[in-house]
């Protein structure tokens, strides 16, 4: 339909300048006269601009799209540049191209700067550059540029949609976060301690005495044989944490900042070579088990950027994801019972539970969810309140409470 619009509208517009033609035509040679023959002298090279527009082949022109910030955080700036380029040099007057977003929210956040005017002129070649300031978070597309072409008193307009897709991925804002391990595993016994230590056996890197304690097959019999000493064999350590973060997903007023938080502690844990896990809840809930590589943080921090609010808190299984026991740190801003009592049924083998909950001092709201923090508290997990502004510190405060 919207097809046999432009044809209908393009024919009027060309019945239009023809009509023109014609009545000047014939109005100069009833009237007769130097003036009447001059109007029409006059308007003739102008109608003959606007019946060669007419037959110019917009088909030809083509676009080209290029992203000046690729990777772009909830907030930031966004810049894009365009290039419209053509064959030929048909003289072009007034060239109209209007970048296209899928998003009705995105075109009026950037308001004009998606639109441009040009005088084309004789160049084959003419480019643009504009910047849509504090993108938002999530996956945005670029369907492509509509160019419209008009004569010199707008007589005759063409236009053609030229499809140049791009998708743009805003990923969540990252802080930088004090990352402080919760506790640690020495072999089989657990003790408090900043990290998970746990002996590489593969690597000897050294023999000491003998210590009660020590496993047989540590024993360095070699140096034995030779002094009639057990010396035991030292072995380099491999330092990491397991952290199973789990993210509510359920609607909120700081639906964001529980994302940024999310991502945050992400990468900053895998920074420091902590077994990460993540999941997110929902109707489906999302789960990566095991996030220790670029690729898989880069994935996870993907799921992020695309993520939406849900109307539910459901978990997937995650009884297997931890093998050696680690920490739990849920991130909400409604501790409420059931979300609570939910987590409870499903963890195993976890050596602590931090609840970090996202909220605004000054939020009436905040008196409400008492009552479930002093429940989260009774049954052994650590409570923290974070304000957006303490993301940076949210590892340290935990660790005190």
């Amino acid at each position: 339909m919207t097809t046999v619009r432009k044809m209908i509208d393009i024919s009027s517009r060309l019945l239009f300048v023809l009509f023109v033609l014609v009545s000047t035509f014939v109005f100069a040679m009833f009237q007769g006269g130097m003036v009447s023959w001059t109007i029409f002298y006059i308007i003739l090279p102008f109608i003959i601009y606007s019946l060669l527009l007419f037959f110019y082949p917009m088909s030809k022109m083509t676009v080209e799209r290029t992203i000046r910030t690729p990777h772009v955080q909830n907030g930031e700036k966004l810049i894009v540049s365009l290039s419209i380029k053509r064959k030929d040099r048909f003289p072009l007057l007034y060239t109209v191209a209007s970048e296209q977003w899928a998003e009705p929210e995105i075109v009026i956040l950037a308001g004009e700067k998606l639109k441009r005017l040009f005088v084309f002129g004789f160049r084959q070649e003419v480019e643009w550059e504009y910047e849509i300031e504090k993108m938002p978070r999530g996956e945005h597309i670029l369907q492509g540029v509509k160019v419209e072409i008009s004569d010199f008193f707008g007589w005759l307009r063409k236009t053609r949609f030229i499809e140049v897709e791009n998708m743009i991925l805003v990923f969540p804002k990252m802080t930088g976060i004090h990352y402080v391990p919760f506790n640690t595993q020495y072999d089989q016994g657990t003790m408090a301690s900043p990290l998970n230590i746990v002996k590489d056996t593969t690597m000897a890197t050294g023999v000491r005495n003998y210590q009660s304690g020590d496993r047989v097959t540590w024993i360095h019999w070699k140096s034995f044989a030779r002094t009639q000493t057990l010396m035991t064999k030292e072995f380099e350590d491999r330092r990491s944490q397991e952290l199973f973060i789990i993210m509510d997903s359920r609607e909120s007023k700081m639906f964001e900042e529980l994302v940024e938080l999310t991502a945050s502690i992400l990468k900053e844990a895998s920074s420091h070579q902590a077994d990460l896990a993540l999941m997110t809840t929902g109707p489906k809930p999302s789960l990566f088990p095991f996030i220790q590589s670029e690729e898989q943080l880069h994935m996870a921090l993907v799921h992020l950027a695309k993520i939406k609010p849900a109307n539910e808190a459901s978990l997937a299984d995650f009884g297997t994801t931890f093998q050696h026991g680690g920490s739990i740190v849920l991130i909400t801003g409604n501790p409420d019972g059931p979300f609570i009592q939910s987590v409870m049924l499903s963890v195993e083998n976890v050596e602590s539970i931090i609840c970090m909950v996202v909220v605004k001092r000054d939020d009436p709201a905040l008196q409400r969810i008492e009552e479930d923090i002093r429940l989260a508290k009774s049954k052994g997990i650590t409570v923290h309140l974070l304000e957006q502004k303490q993301f940076s510190d949210a590892f340290k405060e935990a660790v005190r409470l």
